[in-house]
């Protein structure tokens, strides 16, 4: 019922993806550029040149708005009107050379947002914002109002898709629910969204019904502040509002302060974590809250010496989490179920089968750290090559029809699953000759 619920999501936020009125039917089409003017009507001819008469007009469903590439801006966009299903409001590029570029390091201007939206049935397509704020304690602007891009309380079934996101402490924030993040690539941050406590986030989640697919995030990690080293490629965070029903998948995480945060006072449950890659630091997930989750088919990698003061693979704070079908590659004496200094310590003995635990350096001889569950197994899962981080598996992988089908269709690189009489162990599916 957990992945039928997320695969509905999955297919409504699918449709509004793929929704063909999104460019060429908009029923408006409204341009800026940095060679236009303000005085300017919007057309494409006659661009407009800055934020403000975008944040002065008001949108209708299906109107398009389209910002020239090669062109800079600086400042807040405010995002107040609202589309609908089949004709949403598109905010993307045109022209050729590099993606538009946004930046707003003012904390006065929408609390530092870059864009800010209030709207529904908002998409945000290809556009390139860099260099955000952090938090701005003397303005008494939290790291709960920061973001680059930053979905407001009530701003549901919104888009963020093929964006790039750079040094912006936190990438994307999101308080609606029903949205779609997707496809983007938020990098290389190494400065503290509020100090001393909170290192920077590449996507942030604070309500339920949202799904995070097929991003890109490096390096979102800050040393030094209380915890010795902070950050992360994502966070579930919020204490006031229910976290259900949330889909993460399919993305790529290196060189951050750990791949998920999962925090959360009142009720956080069926969270699906697949087919995700993850080569961080510090921690795979930490489940400071969360119980009835799935975490399926992903490859792990915690190979990273320990920065911060902890270094494991989980920890949990709550139980009956299922941990199936996943490759975990350990080293520096880690164990997948076990660690020091970790709240919840006592909640480690999970549901776990049909994983494949790794030591690479011989520095632990139980990698699982409790007694194996059905189909787990220790052994080298035979990548194609560790170092180089090619982790296809070879021919002689264990990995191979080594899975319990958990009703995905689409491996880490949208190949099909299964190859063979069942599904394979891991992020990728091996695909025969």
């Amino acid at each position: 019922m957990r992945i039928i619920k997320c695969l509905i999501l999955f297919i409504i936020m699918s449709m509004l993806t793929c929704s063909k009125p999104l460019l060429e039917d908009s029923l408006s089409k409204f341009y800026v550029a940095s060679n236009g003017d303000d005085n300017n009507p919007g057309t494409k001819d006659l661009p407009w040149k800055t934020l403000k008469p975008v944040n002065d007009h008001s949108f209708e469903s299906g109107d398009t708005v389209f910002f020239g590439r090669g062109s800079s801006f600086s400042g807040g966009l405010f995002i107040k009107s609202s589309g609908n299903l089949d004709e949403p409001i598109v905010f993307t590029a045109y022209g050729s050379g590099p993606a538009p570029r946004f930046t707003n390091m003012n904390s006065s201007i929408l609390n530092g947002n870059i864009i800010q939206i209030l709207g529904s049935y908002i998409v945000i397509d290809g556009l390139y914002f860099h260099d955000g704020v952090p938090a701005d304690t003397e303005r008494d602007t939290g790291a709960r109002d920061i973001g680059a891009v930053y979905i407001k309380q009530g701003a549901d079934y919104n888009i963020i898709k093929n964006c790039e996101i750079m040094n912006c402490p936190i990438g994307v924030q999101c308080y609606g629910k029903h949205c779609l993040i997707t496809k983007n690539h938020i990098h290389d941050c190494n400065r503290f969204l509020e100090y001393p406590n909170w290192g920077p986030i590449g996507i942030m989640v604070a309500t339920s019904n949202n799904e995070i697919s097929y991003n890109r995030i490096v390096n979102y990690k800050v040393s030094g502040g209380t915890f010795e080293a902070d950050g992360g490629a994502i966070e579930i965070d919020n204490v006031e509002y229910p976290k259900r029903d949330i889909y993460i998948h399919h993305n790529y995480s290196s060189r951050n302060e750990g791949f998920l945060e999962i925090i959360g006072d009142v009720s956080t449950e069926n969270i699906i974590i697949s087919y995700n890659i993850s080569d961080d630091y510090q921690e795979f997930i930490f489940f400071w809250s969360g119980r009835n989750c799935l975490v399926e088919n992903n490859t792990v990698l915690c190979l990273r010496p320990k920065n911060s003061r902890v270094r494991v693979v989980f920890s949990f704070n709550e139980g009956n989490n299922i941990i199936r079908n996943n490759i975990f590659v350990l080293a520096n004496g880690l164990q997948v179920f076990s660690g020091e200094n970790v709240y919840g310590a006592e909640y480690y003995d999970q549901p776990h089968e049909h994983n494949i635990y790794y030591c690479v350096d011989g520095s632990q001889s139980d990698p699982c750290g409790k007694p194996l569950g059905e189909g787990d197994i220790v052994a080298d899962p035979c990548f194609v090559s560790l170092e180089a981080r090619d982790l296809h598996p070879e021919s002689n992988s264990p990995a191979i029809d080594a899975g319990v089908d958990a009703g995905y269709s689409l491996d880490f690189e949208d190949n099909p699953v299964p190859v063979g009489d069942a599904p394979d162990i891991g992020a990728y599916e091996y695909q025969s000759e």
